[in-house]
């Protein structure tokens, strides 16, 4: 754990989260919080999910960062230009079984106002387009590993995602924040 202070300020804004999209529990945005930005430690532009640029957005900010790119997707992603490159991490490595290879890639990223504007949005996009159906399903079910594993591959090029994150949410005193952030939240709203 980085401290205690940043896992407080995660968890809190988390659970605010899940107060505004009910089907985006708070163990993902906060897992993925800390799994994507190290403990807020690399959140430029307060965007702490790498949530990348989109229309309407606060800001937008050139980053680097690795995505797995089958030839088709790299085709395409380089096809959008604006500044963005890609190169293999290791040239010599051969693809993975599904095609794809590890690229060193420029991309564009939004960039908030604050870090609870980038929770905000991140529960929005959970509850939308190509994540809806994880979060219907975890609305009905309330399978958080299950939901977990069907929207990871959609989310993140890493194959290892989902089990990176599990292990994250999984932690006692990642639990305990959250539950911590809850009962707050709870007792706030009944004062």
């Amino acid at each position: 754990m980085k401290n205690k202070a940043t896992l407080k300020r995660i968890a809190d804004a988390a659970v605010l989260c899940e107060r505004l999209v009910p089907a985006c529990p708070a163990e993902i945005p906060l897992g993925q919080c800390i799994l994507e930005s190290g403990w807020l430690d690399h959140a430029p532009g307060n965007n702490c999910f790498g949530i990348k640029s989109y229309n309407g957005e606060y800001g937008r900010q050139l980053l680097h960062t690795t995505e797995w790119f089958t030839d088709a997707e790299l085709k395409h992603f380089l096809s959008l230009g604006d500044e963005r490159t890609a190169e293999p991490a290791d040239p010599s490595a051969a693809p993975r079984h599904d095609g794809r290879r590890k690229y060193k890639v420029q991309d564009w990223f939004a960039t908030f106002e604050s870090l609870g504007d980038c929770f905000a949005k991140r529960a929005r996009l959970f509850s939308t387009g190509r994540y809806a159906p994880a979060a219907e399903a975890y609305a009905t079910d309330k399978d958080l590993e299950k939901c977990i594993r069907a929207f990871a591959p959609i989310y993140a090029t890493d194959p290892q995602y989902a089990d990176s994150l599990l292990r994250i949410i999984h932690q006692a005193d990642v639990q305990a924040a959250l539950a911590e952030a809850r009962n707050e939240v709870t007792n706030n709203a009944t004062a």
